[in-house]
């Protein structure tokens, strides 16, 4: 799920599914804002746009649109202008049937050209297109797009960020990284805690909507939106189901396909996540998942170093407030060392029966280089021991 985060006055926004609101102070220009926004809406595939007061309603132009079934990213980016102008080559299939390109800048004085490949220079709004200009931004919604690629150009200072989104029956379903596991005679591919290890080939599962596809090509693209390397992916039962190995980068990237339509026009896909390979793993040990109300109980973690020697600290937080203890909360680790974690969760008698409770672990280095990984646990309250 992308999140949505609006900043107000000046309005911080992060493009996708989910809602917050906070305060903050009035000031002229663009940014700065807070980097946890900023990350946030990055590595969920939103992009942060930095409103003034009067552009808040016209914000969600972008949030209409990004809410309609069978949305999918067609391309995301950012980088920085000071070096000249950024021109992207974005392929629109002959599948879509509502695209949305939306820009955002941390410096004003920006241009922005989108030539499409046969109505020429979108230049405002018609009976086919919404064009809201905003101070820092700007977001145009295309209906029946021209099929072909539409030329992107940007100019001005600072950092931007781009985005493009379709509404189309070729799109992601979901995508996870896998490791295998369960009983002997029961084993199966379950998602792996947290971010890829760094430096460690890496099990991809993808799910895709391919019908309206002809051809089918995964592959890793960068935070600008370039390919860094193709990916062999082979279909299982589904033709929906793809399973595959790859060798991570060293640096964050997105999952991204490529292809022909059914009527041989160029399709492309982003996956919105933001995966970036870590040098620390957690993982639970999934001992028991169930907490009887009037318990106390232990879950264990395992923090598992790779590369580096680190000093690691934890950061242990649950929504119902279970957890009375950590140990170890801060521990070293060598090359390939590993540390188990036992987390104490003491659930007050009377809780309801059926109540979850997620709890999240993350490790994250004090010394030696920077890392950072975590797992999240979800555990069910049941009735106390003495009744079931």
């Amino acid at each position: 799920m992308k999140t949505v985060t609006l900043l107000c006055p000046i309005v911080l926004l992060g493009v996708g599914h989910a809602f917050s609101f906070a305060q903050g102070s009035f000031r002229e220009g663009c940014g700065p804002a807070d980097p946890a926004y900023i990350r946030t809406a990055t590595e969920t595939g939103g992009i942060p746009m930095f409103l003034q007061r009067s552009e808040a309603g016209k914000a969600f132009h972008l949030v209409r649109e990004s809410t309609r079934n069978n949305m999918s990213t067609v391309f995301w980016a950012t980088g920085s202008l000071e070096r000249g102008a950024q021109i992207f080559e974005i392929p629109v299939d002959s599948l879509t049937q509502r695209i949305t390109f939306a820009f955002s800048f941390e410096a004003e004085g920006h241009n922005i050209t989108i030539v499409a490949p046969s109505r020429g220079t979108i230049t405002q709004s018609s009976n086919d297109t919404e064009d809201t200009e905003l101070r820092c931004g700007r977001i145009v919604t295309v209906a029946s797009p021209d099929a072909g690629n539409w030329h992107i150009e940007l100019s001005g200072k600072g950092r931007f960020w781009a985005e493009a989104q379709a509404q189309s029956d070729i799109y992601f379903i979901g995508l996870e990284f896998v490791r295998k596991g369960g009983r002997p005679g029961h084993e199966g591919w379950f998602r792996i805690d947290g971010q890829p290890l760094a430096g460690r080939p890496a099990t991809i599962r993808a799910s895709f909507s391919a019908a309206g596809a002809r051809t089918v090509e995964f592959y890793l693209a960068s935070e600008r939106g370039d390919p860094i390397r193709a990916l062999q992916l082979q279909a299982l039962d589904s033709r929906e189901e793809f399973l595959g190995s790859v060798d991570l980068p060293g640096m964050a990237f997105r999952m991204a396909v490529k292809g022909v339509d059914a009527n041989g026009k160029q399709y492309q896909r982003f996956f919105a996540h933001l995966f970036h390979p870590e040098g620390v793993e957690v993982s639970w040990n999934r001992a028991f998942d169930q907490l009887p109300a009037g318990s106390a109980r232990q879950a264990e973690f395992t923090v598992r170093n790779s590369g580096y020697s680190r000093t690691f600290k934890l950061t242990v937080t649950d929504s119902r407030q279970f957890v009375s203890k950590v140990e170890p909360a801060e521990f070293m680790l060598g090359s390939d060392q590993s540390e188990t974690v036992r987390v104490g969760l003491t659930v007050p008698a009377g809780t309801s029966q059926g109540i979850g409770d997620d709890l999240v672990v993350v490790a994250t280095s004090t010394a030696g280089p920077a890392t950072s990984n975590s797992s999240v646990a979800h555990f069910s309250v049941t009735a106390p021991a003495s009744t079931r």
